[in-house]
């Protein structure tokens, strides 16, 4: 069984990025037929893989999902349980239940910050809680080096299981659109206010070249959003903003457009908006945070460490005068990303550590 965290959309209308990586694993998984995604209800759910939701009654309390699924796992054979994201859940799990949960997180751990009694107090039941739990899986080596290095006392075992593709569903197009591409939450530590002033710069020189921004959650920071759309303002003529548009759309800019830009500046765990941007095709200008640098290789023009517009225009400008490099770049960076992200490879590798688990707890027991 695989439990989906709070305000998760899984369905293909308005899928996260941690319901279309869990989508694509159950779906390429040996344990397709047998795996239940436990999720909150929504306009529309993935019609092609096992799915329940929580009663409308357990929806708003952590507390009622915990029951939920106690109960659940009295009714039905439940041999393992994978909780995305919400460490409370699983460890509350882990401590109620008999069956292994694994602990699957979209994120970096969170430190601990500080000396004395209440900080080693607090890092004693962190440890307990990782401890807990039969596994933990990451999405990118950075994020699990860095768990280690935060925690080195933790022995639970663990594995990397990134995002992946099924690249047989991309289709990227030979004829480019000439377009720079920018997708993401419309958030300061996204850096789209940034990407946003650096495109409408390059525009400004190259007429025959557009911009596309598609953002979600635009009411989480509503003033940077109105930002972002009085920088682009004076080039609307070449620019588009679209916000809250479903995957298949974002998909089908990725297939057609030059240029792609990801600019977060804090370190992104995995960075799924540029795996995206290489399946489609494009070339990619990344800040190479977190695990972004995994996911391009060499494939990307990577911004320096603490970068500026200045950094981001220059790229841009690099790419679009040369278009040998573009080419290089796209072709380069899909190619790796076929190697190291096949969805088929990817899913065998968490197949392979859900078995671990149960073949050591069947041991133990």
């Amino acid at each position: 069984m695989v439990i989906m965290p709070r305000n998760m959309h899984f369905g293909p209308s308005n899928a996260t990025s941690i319901d279309l990586c869990v989508y694509d694993l159950v779906r390429s998984s040996g344990y397709r037929e047998t795996t239940i995604v436990l999720c909150e209800r929504n306009e529309t759910l993935f019609a092609d893989v096992n799915t329940l939701c929580f009663p409308d009654s357990a929806t708003s309390s952590s507390r009622r999902k915990i029951r939920f699924v106690e109960v659940l796992a009295t009714q039905r054979e439940i041999d393992l349980i994978v909780v995305q994201q919400h460490l409370p859940t699983a460890v509350a799990l882990a401590r109620r239940l008999t069956i292994p949960i694994v602990f699957h997180t979209h994120n970096f751990p969170k430190r601990l910050h500080g000396t004395g009694p209440l900080t080693s107090a607090k890092r004693w039941l962190r440890t307990r809680s990782y401890q807990s739990l039969a596994g933990i899986i990451f999405v990118s080596n950075a994020a699990k080096d860095r768990f280690e290095a935060d925690w080195p006392e933790v022995t639970t075992p663990r594995a990397v299981v990134p995002n992946g593709f099924n690249f047989d569903e991309w289709q990227p197009q030979q004829n480019r659109v000439p377009e720079i591409l920018c997708v993401g939450r419309a958030a300061p530590e996204k850096g789209i206010k940034e990407a946003a002033t650096a495109v409408a710069r390059v525009l400004s020189q190259h007429r025959d070249w557009r911009g596309r921004f598609i953002l979600s959650e635009v009411s989480a920071h509503p003033s940077y959003y109105d930002d972002v759309l009085k920088v682009l303002q004076p080039l609307s003529h070449q620019t588009s903003v679209d916000v809250a548009q479903p995957w298949s759309f974002v998909k089908a800019k990725c297939e057609e457009a030059a240029i792609a830009l990801v600019p977060s500046k804090w370190d992104e765990p995995f960075g799924r908006t540029a795996l995206e941007a290489h399946a489609g095709g494009c070339a990619v200008v990344s800040s190479g945070t977190g695990g972004l640098e995994e996911i391009s290789g060499k494939n990307a023009i990577l911004l320096p460490q603490d970068f500026s517009t200045d950094h981001i225009a220059n790229a841009l400008t690099r790419l679009i005068d040369d278009s040998e490099l573009r080419a290089e770049l796209a072709r380069g960076g899909r190619e790796h990303s076929q190697r190291n992200y096949a969805i088929e490879s990817v899913s065998a590798i968490a197949d392979h550590f859900y078995e671990r688990i149960r073949c050591a707890v069947f041991q133990h027991g």
